[in-house]
């Protein structure tokens, strides 16, 4: 078996390299069901599939069956069903059985296998099994409990008390999570062969990920790692980047240009990279676009032009994103969320955009699109009709009367509406404003970047303890400043927040 590692720093296409290996295997005549390629989540798998189903026409989805993700691949050699996978609402029920109040913020991405929630023992147990250190999992609990990550108030007997609750609910309704998933993959002697393997994202891979790996590559002639040791921000769900880092190679490629990020803005990163001492990364000289690019500070979110152009809104954690939101509304942005949720529904939208159509210009409307309309306005007049375009007249509507004053709903989101269409927002069905976390937005970009300066108190302490932390805090700030491919925002977090210093540097 022969490695190799592709190290692609911001936007300087890794992905594309990837993508051309694997077409240029598949054109030497390697079987598709011999080239395995692994993606970190179920975004960039699909995107690999997009591109493959792009170049060759002749191709179907399911002839790329073996692009998928780590966790994806153990659950279809299972022979898994979705029914059978832990879902947040399973964990929160066991939280409050036990009066542990329990929030999930990751909707049981698959990325990590990490269930991120408000509950540091449901965090403390997620991170013990992820990193799989022994084969004791209350050893591995009391060690993760003393690495001093987490809050020394935990009640440990509670703690013990919610991870044998955390089995018998699994055991008793016959569920896995994702980490059981490459556990009994990785004891099932259920990997397929390859003669070619593309791991991307290698850098936040988890111990019990790399265990799988190495049984992928057991099973291979030729495996790729891709990733950037600068970009590895998973630490705190078990990644360990000094395995990417420190793996065996026969060659060691870097990709040398971005093709997003400004020179501004790679002066930004590189002075952030600066903080981590040269012997805990991996040096990388890669050129950025030759355009300059911009770099603003701002107080205030309003200083920001966000009525124009593509922004994507940056911030550490989801509770600072909740608290924007508010803002946004009132100045009238329309921006789209966690899970691709709308600042508004879409019902709504549809209902809005029907009856302004039907209102401002005549047009007929059909059975379906005047149902929808009555899903808002106190009309229910449907007896007897057929299935034909309509004039709103014969259901009781006059054109001069404007929407907001016929439809029913909450004054704040008829205030929001208005906002949006008085300042001209575009009402597209893909918001042009997105909020992310960092973690979320790796892999994403935009030609505007508005990035909130701001730390937790855990975040600043777990830094304070840890070198490893606080690599790793530098390293997502660095992810976050070059997701912009022209302009990039920021905006320094209150004083008392003693958020992130990115001020000094330039």
């Amino acid at each position: 078996m022969i490695t190799r590692k592709i190290y692609g720093p911001p936007g300087t296409g890794k992905t594309t390299k990837l993508i051309n290996y694997a077409k240029t295997f598949y054109k030497l005549g390697t079987p598709l069901d011999r080239i395995g390629y692994f993606a970190f989540t179920k975004k960039a798998a699909n995107e690999a599939v997009n591109r493959m189903l792009d170049a060759y026409k002749h191709l179907q989805r399911k002839d790329l069956k073996h692009f998928r993700t780590l966790h994806s691949l153990a659950f279809n050699r299972l022979g898994m069903k979705k029914s059978e996978v832990m879902q947040d609402e399973h964990y929160e029920d066991i939280g409050r059985d036990l009066g542990i109040e329990v929030t999930v913020y990751s909707d049981g991405q698959e990325t990590t296998g990490f269930i991120d929630s408000n509950s540091e023992y449901f965090n403390l147990i997620n991170a013990a099994r992820i990193k799989g250190t022994s084969t004791d999992r209350k050893k591995d609990i009391e060690d993760e409990y003393n690495t001093g990550m987490y809050s020394q108030d935990l009640d440990k007997r509670l703690l013990n008390i919610l991870f044998d609750e955390l089995n018998n609910y699994k055991d008793a309704f016959k569920l896995k999570d994702f980490t059981d998933m490459i556990e009994k993959f990785n004891v099932a002697e259920l990997c397929p062969k390859y003669d070619i393997v593309f791991i991307d994202e290698a850098q936040d891979l988890s111990p019990v990920q790399w265990k799988m790996v190495d049984i992928i590559r057991e099973n291979s002639k030729y495996v790729i790692l891709a990733g950037d040791d600068d970009q590895a921000i998973y630490g705190w769900a078990g990644a360990d980047v000094k395995k990417f880092q420190e793996e065996p190679s026969k060659k060691d490629i870097v990709l040398p240009q971005s093709h997003r990020v400004p020179k501004q803005v790679q002066d930004i990163a590189n002075k952030i990279l600066d903080r981590i001492p040269d012997e805990r990364r991996i040096k990388k000289h890669w050129k950025a676009r030759e355009e300059e690019g911009c770099v603003d500070r701002i107080t205030a979110i309003e200083d920001a032009p966000l009525h124009e152009g593509d922004w994507l809104i940056l911030a550490r954690t989801n509770d600072r994103l909740d608290k924007i939101k508010p803002i946004l509304r009132d100045m009238g942005i329309y921006f789209q969320f966690k899970k691709g949720r709308k600042s508004y529904k879409a019902t709504l939208f549809k209902s809005l955009v029907n009856y302004t159509r039907w209102a401002d210009k005549g047009d007929k409307l059909s059975l379906t699109e005047i149902k929808d309309i009555f899903d808002y306005a106190p009309y229910d007049r449907f007896e007897g009709k057929e299935e034909r375009l309509y004039d709103l007249k014969e259901f009781g509507f006059s054109n001069t009367d404007r929407w907001f004053d016929v439809f029913t709903m909450d004054p704040e989101e008829c205030l929001y509406i208005r906002e949006m269409l008085r300042r001209k927002e575009e009402l597209s069905k893909d918001a042009r404003v997105q909020l992310s976390t960092i973690h979320s937005a790796k892999g994403g970009q935009a030609e505007n970047v508005l990035l909130i300066l701001d730390n937790t108190r855990t975040i600043r302490e777990a830094v304070e303890k840890s070198f490893e932390k606080a690599d790793e805090e530098h390293r997502v700030w660095y992810v976050g400043v070059t997701r912009t491919s022209q302009n990039l925002y920021i905006m320094a977090a209150k004083k008392e927040a003693k958020g992130y210093d990115i001020e000094s540097l330039g």
